[in-house]
């Protein structure tokens, strides 16, 4: 443990950010404030206020603490026990896949693609429910059926889904894919649409230590290929959703086209649109039943 005695928050601050520096950790400044400030029971302004004052050493050593974690690439996220989405936040931790900002453009997408007549959407590979909070979140009047194969993220989901009071509007269940409502159109005339972030990394494609090391491979390996789970999905959604309905998905790098042609090889899908995110990457698909 390095030497705490004496230190002040500007000198704890400088010194992690140093180190994070030295070690490749990205944006090393604000993951250093961010450490301080949950350190702190602050936010950035609460730091920037005391940076001159001496930092307790029962502080220091807390601090500490969480920089080596960060040094040993656990995700930040999973060390401040949060993770931002459009304009809130989640609880995150071991066995949840952290949100990631490509995933808002889905969300936003979903949001102008899926009628409001149709009350109900579903959110599959839920993770930590951020999709269905924020659906929620943006359709008052709407149902969302949230489902993950893990139990972990379906427990967080319904934690984060509590805190942000959408709790009569979400159902979480368990399940692979759409099988855990046996492929049968009992929601009938209810369900506007379908959106997926599903696992689409390749095996061996993933080499980040934050995700290798410490996300579920559950939540982002998807075989051989990477796009096993688009090819089990589209014939399932095209038997649920009824005619006009969207199915929306997100994409990884460079599977805009492979994943395009399973909605031409299936046959039953029109008005095929991709949409790129804030860097210009084609990553939200959405196709429509015919």
């Amino acid at each position: 443990m390095a030497d705490t005695a004496g230190v002040t928050s500007a000198s704890a601050l400088q010194a992690a950010e140093t180190r994070f520096t030295d070690n490749a950790i990205d944006a090393p400044r604000v993951q250093a404030m961010a450490l301080l400030a949950h350190t702190l029971g602050t936010n950035r302004a609460g730091v920037l206020a005391r940076l001159r004052d001496p930092l307790a050493d029962r502080d220091a050593a807390v601090f500490e603490d969480l920089v080596t974690r960060r040094l040993a690439h656990e995700p930040l996220q999973y060390i401040l026990g949060r993770a931002h989405f459009l304009d809130f936040s989640l609880r995150v931790g071991p066995g949840v896949f952290i949100p990631r900002p490509e995933t808002e453009r889905l969300v936003e997408t979903a949001l102008r693609a899926w009628n409001e007549d149709h009350a109900w959407a579903i959110d599959l590979c839920c993770g930590s429910g951020a999709i269905a909070v924020a659906l929620a979140r943006a359709r008052p009047q709407a149902r969302i059926l949230a489902i993950d194969r893990a139990a972990t993220p379906r427990q967080v989901t319904r934690q984060n889904v509590r805190e942000h009071q959408v709790g009569d509007r979400v159902t979480v269940c368990g399940g692979d894919l759409l099988t855990a409502i046996a492929l049968t159109r009992r929601t009938g005339d209810g369900l506007g649409a379908i959106v997926c972030n599903p696992p689409y990394a390749a095996s061996g494609e993933v080499v980040q230590p934050e995700v290798l090391d410490h996300e579920p491979a559950l939540a982002w390996e998807a075989g051989p290929a990477g796009t096993e789970i688009y090819a089990r999905l589209v014939p399932q959604a095209a038997e649920l959703l009824r005619s006009g309905r969207p199915l929306l998905l997100e994409l990884g790098y460079g599977q805009a086209q492979a994943v395009r042609d399973l909605f031409a090889h299936d046959g039953r899908w029109g008005q095929i649109t991709i949409d790129d995110d804030f860097q210009g990457i084609p990553r939200v698909l959405t196709a429509r039943r015919r």
